[in-house]
């Protein structure tokens, strides 16, 4: 922890070109699926981070936090108070989006509304819950959204909006290759492209947007970003142990950076920038003509064959995020992948390469 705390104090100092030379007017972190796993449930929050906590707390002119859903895997009071003792921990006031996990009578009695604003700094904060409309903004919820936006967007520069869904995901458009946690909990459609948007893009202000509803396991998406006109789309979360992470937004007077921060492991900048992961990035996701791997399932062995002018990197990973095997794919190979001390079950296969990567569910029988 110490080597991370000495690595967070110069990040502020080398993260990018802005944070090279200017201070942020305020910085706030938003956090999704913070109860972690849901293989290995437990009170309180995701260990990675909860031990992540004091390098947040001595992040540069940092003022609060939101958690963006599934705080809690059970809303009893039992999970409530164990999630309460980590909160808690952190210097600062924190914020709460409603996730499905949530919702019920001990969130309405510790937090009260699930959705209500706030401004800081000339810049206004608003937390919603689509939950409680299968994803949809409407009636008293869509009105509330309107009427303030109505009122503060004049008075305001920027404006953050934070959700547990992805109320802009649907399997079949521009975000499909986004794995959502659970894709059973899409309800069919939303009212994102028909109302949200065209009642956001209505208004001068940057607008983000933040959801949870990912990183859950090691198969699903753990983070996504998009940006287009004036709305930026952000979705971050943790439990897979793998790329658990968080974002770190820091304000300046005239543009906003949002910082991806890894909480495995000491290198908080593991992942790279947010902006490499937009949705039309030059990071590209590998395709099966490009790589072959057979047979899946598979038992002893499974072979991998590299298409590429490039090597790769090869990582295997059991369902709770620990490596389980690495070694380097060279370009143009055919390789056997001895496999016989796996136990059978469920494992993720990620190749890395310098601009792309490839991921795939491995199954041993």
């Amino acid at each position: 922890m110490k080597k991370l705390l000495l690595y967070f104090s110069i990040l502020f100092l080398l993260v990018n070109v802005e944070a090279q030379n200017r201070t942020p007017l305020y910085s706030f972190f938003s956090a999704g699926h913070t109860y972690g796993n849901p293989m290995s449930p437990q009170y309180g929050l995701h260990p990675p981070f909860v031990e992540y906590i004091p390098a947040i707390n001595n992040y540069p002119n940092i003022v609060l936090g939101v958690l963006t859903g599934d705080v809690v895997l059970h809303p009893t009071a039992d999970y409530w108070n164990s999630a309460q003792i980590d909160i808690d921990k952190l210097n600062m006031p924190v914020r709460l989006a409603a996730g499905n996990h949530d919702m019920g009578s001990e969130f309405v009695n510790r937090f009260g509304d699930y959705y209500y604003s706030f401004t800081h700094n000339n810049d206004l904060f608003i937390v919603l819950t689509p939950g409680l409309d299968s994803w949809n903004i409407v009636g008293d919820q869509l009105e509330f959204l309107s009427n303030t936006l109505d009122s503060n967007s004049a008075n305001v520069n920027n404006i953050f909006i934070f959700m547990h869904e992805l109320i802009w995901w649907s399997p079949d458009n521009e975000y499909q290759n986004v794995i959502i946690n659970y894709e059973p909990h899409y309800p069919g459609s939303t009212n994102f492209d028909a109302v949200v948007k065209p009642l956001l893009l209505s208004y001068p202000n940057k607008i983000t947007i933040y959801a949870g509803d990912v990183g859950a396991t090691a198969q699903v998406s753990p983070f996504m970003y998009h940006s287009f006109a004036n709305i930026t789309l952000i979705a971050s979360g943790m439990g897979g142990g793998i790329r658990d992470n968080i974002i770190i937004t820091e304000v300046y007077e005239d543009s906003v950076y949002y910082n991806l921060l890894a909480i495995n492991g000491d290198n908080p900048k593991a992942l790279g920038e947010l902006t490499d992961y937009s949705l039309y990035s030059s990071i590209s996701l590998l395709s099966s003509n490009q790589i072959q791997v057979f047979p899946n399932p598979c038992n002893h062995y499974f072979s991998l064959e590299n298409k590429l002018q490039s090597d790769l990197t090869m990582e295997i990973y059991n369902v709770y995020g620990q490596l389980i095997m690495s070694k380097p794919i060279f370009k143009h190979s055919n390789n056997e992948i001895e496999i016989a001390n796996l136990k059978p079950g469920i494992y993720v296969l990620m190749l890395f390469g310098q601009d792309a990567y490839y991921e795939q569910k491995l199954i041993v029988q």
